[in-house]
């Protein structure tokens, strides 16, 4: 069986209150512990603010909630889920008669802006799988720019993409709480994924959409590994969840996940742009775990770690458009299922 390993991501990693019209109201404050803390890269901010504002146009006919968020550069979607540095939003009441978005006050750097329209309403910044786009909104593309010193910076941001699918969200077939990672190294039971709505989401749309990777935009599939497989755009992996001092500030330590990419390969048929939907997928761990980082323009950086430490972990789906979901998650007090526990025991470092 040939396998497909994930390749290179970072992780995401966790962090309504009142009436659902009033959420963006919040956003400022609640987005700071909003999608993921894969430790942020440290900048070093001048000594001056300013605001960065700018109109936000969405399709015509449709309504909802804008949302908005200043990353780091090289940061956020459709990338790999990170912390943005800050975040706004225009409520659907607001967005009707007066479209500008403010950031106040952004210490003078670099950033990148991105956001999408919420058309459903249904965003929660507070509940780490819940704080991303979901089918049916929209959503635009990142655009660099540069805070200046006491002067701020102005960018009007546009929407139009429609999101298709929801969030991958799954269950682990035949597991009820525990998961000890150790006993699924060199044997060969899988981790099976099923994709499940979990009473939140379109059953129709919940699924794992799979493609081929076009990252260089050469018009050929990518093969980053040299391994003669075409790269595939979902990425599983496992993703260590260290006790305090464990991992210095800014790593992560993923374990990859394969699964057979050979009946995907064979219906994609090195088409780029066409998609293979799955709502099961059967994934074998590979005991080489793997220590990813950012370097200051933002660029990942991969590095062997040796085998898997000892310690809770959770499992990720990635998809290219950067919706992901993970195992176990926020919603694990009231769906059981969300709460399952995954460890290695006794593979340590």
């Amino acid at each position: 069986m040939s396998s497909s390993v994930s390749r290179s991501p970072l992780p995401p990693s966790p962090p309504r209150p009142g009436e659902r019209g009033s959420r963006p109201a919040a956003a400022s404050a609640l987005v700071c512990a909003l999608l993921l803390s894969c430790g942020p890269t440290e900048t070093n901010p001048l000594s001056k603010t300013g605001p960065v504002t700018g109109a936000f146009s969405t399709p015509d006919g449709l309504s909802g909630d804008a949302w908005l968020f200043l990353y780091r550069p090289g940061e956020g979607p459709p990338g790999p889920p990170s912390v943005p540095v800050t975040a706004t939003a225009i409520s659907a009441r607001r967005l009707e008669t007066d479209p500008r978005y403010v950031f106040g006050q952004v210490p003078a750097n670099p950033y990148r802006l991105w956001g999408f329209l919420d058309v459903d309403q249904d965003f929660d910044p507070s509940m780490d799988v819940l704080s991303q786009p979901t089918a049916g909104d929209r959503t635009g593309e990142g655009a660099e720019l540069q805070v200046q010193p006491g002067r701020g910076a102005s960018l009007d941001y546009r929407v139009g993409r429609g999101v298709e699918h929801e969030p991958p969200a799954f269950v682990l077939e035949g597991v009820s709480t525990d998961v000890v990672l150790d006993e699924l190294v060199g044997g060969t039971m899988p981790l099976t994924l099923v994709s499940d709505p979990l009473g939140r989401f379109d059953q129709a749309r919940t699924v794992f959409p799979i493609g081929l990777v076009d990252g260089d935009g050469d018009g050929r599939p990518d093969d980053l590994d040299g391994d003669m497989v075409p790269d595939l755009s979902l990425q599983l992996f496992l993703r260590w969840l260290p006790l305090p001092g464990q991992l210095a500030p800014g790593a992560t330590v993923i374990v990859p996940l394969a699964f057979d990419p050979s009946p995907i390969l064979r219906t994609l048929n090195g088409q780029l742009g066409v998609e293979v939907t799955l709502t099961r997928l059967q994934a074998f761990v590979v005991p080489a775990a793997q220590q990813v980082t950012r370097d200051p323009d933002g660029r990942q950086q991969v590095t062997p770690f040796g085998m898997p430490p000892a310690g809770a972990y959770e499992i990720d789906a990635l998809t290219a458009g950067g919706q992901f979901w993970r195992l176990p998650n926020a919603l694990g007090p009231e769906v059981a299922s969300q709460a399952v526990r995954l460890h290695f025991d006794r593979v340590a470092r």
